[in-house]
Order: C-alpha cells, then structure tokens, then sequence
C-alpha cells in the first residue's frame, strides 16, 4: 500500500511529531524516500510539492499522487515494511523528518492519537482502491479526461490544468505511453477542446466522453 495520507488542519498528531523531528529543505528532483529501501522514518510535509510513484516491470512508472502541505508520508514505517513507493521533489519542500521510536514516543505519551494515524490510513486506501480502480475499467482516453477534471482550476474564467505538466508526467499519471499522451493530447488541441503551453492546459470546450 501507497504511504501517504491527508492532515487535518488541526492536525494534533502532526503537531505533536514536528515537536519531535528535524527539519530541513529539500530541493526539485530530490528523492526522499525510494521504493524498495528499509521504511525507518515519515516526513511531514510543511512547504511544497512531491510526487510519488512506483516503477513495476520492465521500469514503467505509474504516479499515484501528488503530495502537498499539510500531508504525510511514510507511515507505513510503523509496520516496519520497506518502502512501497517513491517520493521525489517536484518543487523546493520544507519536510520534517520523523523517526520510528520518535513517532512511538508521541503514541505512548498520547495514544488517543493512533486513531488519528488508523484515520488516515484508511483514506490512504480508498483512494488507492479508486485509483486502481479506474486504471483496470476505464481507457486511457477516459483517465485522461477524469485527471483534468481532477487537477483544473478557474482562472480569469476560464478552466485551466496548472503546470509545468510534462506529457511524461501525465503519462505516470494515467497510466500510458508517452506517446499515446502526445496523441491525445495533439488530437483534442487540433479539434479545439485544449490550448497547451509550457504552464498549462487551458480547457476550451467540454471535452468529448469518448475520443
């Protein structure tokens, strides 16, 4: 299972855990944790932006998610599992950095913690279950679309995915080819669904069910 769960905004766990970790700055393209290695320790997430992914066989890498302030990730440390995924920089981050026996301390001195923990564990799961979910039942075209409409915001009235959104990102993302992306993504551009730039994806009509 993917580690990596949402905060409350009172978030007393994570309060209590940053009084207890060590804090530093990580930059873009860092890697924090990899998958595979020894699971000794979480992070909290103060500033920034992190990806994390898994590379499965013949090293196709498949994006789970996008990890942002006020999240975690690593908890699985507390079942003294390896790494499941790989979390890696996308822009400069602020992490604090929490070891196992440090994150044991603040359960035994506040235990009604756990459920907090038990809380996000659980959500860490549905969302997995739906994204693998859409990965197994719906096509490629499909996943695109449901991850626009999942990333795009209003800007000056207009629908707009924010970048920079490498096609080989939204590749990992969906779970594709590089190449079957550009397709896509050149094919919506000349029917004039999509405007694409460096920065963004500007959506420009409804984009079709099927393609």
């Amino acid at each position: 299972m993917y580690e990596g769960s949402r905060a409350e905004e009172s978030g007393d766990f994570l309060d209590e855990l940053a009084r207890f970790g060590e804090t530093r700055t990580w930059e873009p393209g860092a890697s924090v944790v990899t998958q595979g290695d020894v699971a000794d320790c979480m992070y909290l997430i103060h500033e920034g932006e992190l990806r994390a992914f898994v590379v499965g066989d013949g090293g196709r890498v498949v994006e789970l998610n996008t990890l942002h302030p006020g999240e975690l990730f690593g908890e699985l440390m507390l079942s003294g599992e390896v790494r499941s995924a790989t979390v890696q920089v996308t822009t400069r981050a602020r992490l604090t950095r929490v070891t196992l026996a440090q994150a044991e301390r603040v359960l035994a001195q506040r235990p009604e913690l756990a459920f907090q923990m038990i809380q996000r564990l659980v959500q860490r799961v549905r969302t997995l279950t739906r994204t693998v979910g859409r990965l197994a039942s719906v096509d490629v075209y499909g996943r695109l679309v449901g991850l626009f409409d999942a990333l795009a915001v209003d800007d000056k009235g207009l629908r707009v995915v924010p970048g920079p959104l490498s096609q080989q990102r939204i590749a990992e993302r969906v779970g594709a080819s590089k190449a079957m992306v550009n397709r896509l993504l050149t094919d919506l551009a000349k029917g004039g669904y999509i405007e694409v730039s460096r920065d963004r994806i500007v959506l420009l009509a409804k984009l079709p069910s099927k393609w």
